[in-house]
């Protein structure tokens, strides 16, 4: 009886020993996760984006030249529109309105004759890098986000920009990193009763 039981726990002990072979052997050969998030524009580069913007010239540039441009929801997607409240909304209590730019208060006074396009573009990719294995364990997981992102700000009156402003960061690079000491066991804290209950 005992014999058998010794027996069935070496063959069990075998089967898991294989199970945990095969798996590593895989993971060995995994190729960690990536993803990368990209806001559909024209530009394909902080650089680019941000030379389409100093091209844009006060009192000159159009809204036809901006369609070409790529700053118009004719022209790219994720174009957010603004009438002159939200344009003088845009800088809140921080400014009295006679200290508010020139375009601005052109647009404030011009009402319905104004309109703003604010174009964000981001391109994002986070990847997954460290050791293979602790990673698919669930042990400890790291990733790598790189990247740049761009905002610009055109404001326009009668069909002429009157106002621009930009803000962005050229290179993106950071890193994240996440230790599970009890690697997937770790997840079982919830699933496990508690004596007595």
């Amino acid at each position: 009886m005992t014999h058998t039981h010794t027996r069935t726990l070496t063959r069990s002990n075998k089967i898991w020993l294989s199970a945990l072979a095969a798996m590593t052997i895989l993971s060995s050969c995994a190729v960690l996760p990536s993803a990368t998030t990209n806001t559909k524009s024209k530009w394909s580069s902080y650089d680019e984006a941000h030379k389409a913007f100093n091209n844009v010239v006060l009192d000159q540039t159009t809204e036809n030249d901006l369609k070409h441009k790529g700053f118009t929801p004719d022209g790219n997607a994720n174009v957010r529109i603004l009438n002159y409240v939200d344009v003088a909304n845009l800088f809140g209590s921080a400014f009295r309105p006679e200290d508010l730019p020139i375009g601005v208060k052109t647009c404030v006074t011009a009402q319905d004759s104004c309109v703003a396009y604010v174009v964000g573009v981001r391109s994002i990719k986070n990847k997954r890098g460290g050791n293979i294995p602790a990673d698919l364990f669930g042990f400890r997981k790291h990733t790598d986000i790189s990247g740049w992102e761009f905002q610009a700000t055109l404001v326009l009156v009668d069909g002429k920009v009157v106002y621009k402003l930009w803000n962005g960061t050229p290179e993106i690079a950071s890193s994240e990193s996440q230790k599970t000491p009890l690697g997937p066991m770790q997840n079982l804290s919830g699933i496990i009763p508690k004596p007595g209950f």
